[in-house]
């Protein structure tokens, strides 16, 4: 009976020592996978605005033929879903990330999205594409977003883009850890993008953003006078809501 009972609870102890570890790891992955991108500067962006009906359809195609992502050398790639605010009905946008402006402008001569398969183009109509390139640290990490086009003049930019980092520090310092904003100049972008900045505001889903409105409309955000002076530099000329992810990691 001793042995019996012995061995019991030698089961229930190593059977408790396998769950504390398991848990443990499962923590630290968790973390890790979490864990924030740094934030910089560097780097650039290429960007295909596209309008696809079955938005569903070409984001799986994206992920199973990943070819165009290969073609250009990309490090990560993923797509922008305008969620409110669209100019037209499945209005999205294909991103691909680089080191730097060169390789970006090098890479959109190595794929032309007009001669793509018919796999590809049966599924998405072609808008326009330009370059981007951040002006205030950023971290490549997709979330809920909201896009802001800003004309803003040579003369107010330095103040503008002070006053970006500024308004990102009053949010989280107002209790909202997860927020970051990133300005980008647009290269290559035709007449429209003169002088525009576009100005990504990124939380981790819908109810973060709302969070921020309902701060501000109840009179209790702790960054409204850092909003407004940011306001005071530049006229936003288009404002809409994205759902962004990575779909391509690299090779």
């Amino acid at each position: 009976v001793r042995h019996v009972l012995n061995n019991s609870i030698a089961r229930r102890i190593m059977k408790t020592l396998i769950l504390v570890i398991f848990a443990t790891f499962t923590a630290s992955a968790y973390s890790d996978h979490h864990e924030s991108a740094p934030m910089s500067t560097d780097g650039a962006f290429t960007t295909l605005q596209v309008a696809a009906p079955d938005i569903a359809k070409y984001r799986q195609t994206l992920i199973d033929n990943p070819s165009a992502f290969k073609a250009t050398g990309t490090t990560a790639a993923g797509i922008c879903v305008t969620n409110s605010g669209q100019d037209y009905v499945g209005q999205m946008m294909v991103w691909s990330a680089f080191p730097n402006v060169a390789t970006a402008l090098a890479a959109s001569t190595k794929y032309n999205p007009q001669q793509a398969p018919e796999s590809y183009s049966s599924l998405r109509e072609i808008k326009y594409g330009v370059t981007w390139k951040p002006v205030t640290p950023f971290r490549l990490e997709p979330g809920y977003e909201r896009v802001q086009r800003i004309k803003v003049s040579s003369e107010n930019m330095s103040a503008f883009l002070e006053a970006v980092n500024d308004l990102e520090k009053a949010i989280i310092k107002a209790g909202h850890p997860n927020f970051y904003n990133g300005a980008f100049v647009l290269i290559g972008g035709g007449e429209r993008d003169v002088g525009t900045v576009i100005l990504r505001s990124i939380v981790r889903d819908g109810n973060a953003m709302g969070l921020l409105f309902d701060e501000y409309f109840a009179g209790d955000a702790g960054w409204e006078d850092e909003w407004a002076k940011m306001l005071s530099l530049g006229e936003i000329v288009s404002d809409n809501m994205e759902v962004c992810e990575q779909l391509y990691f690299g090779d």
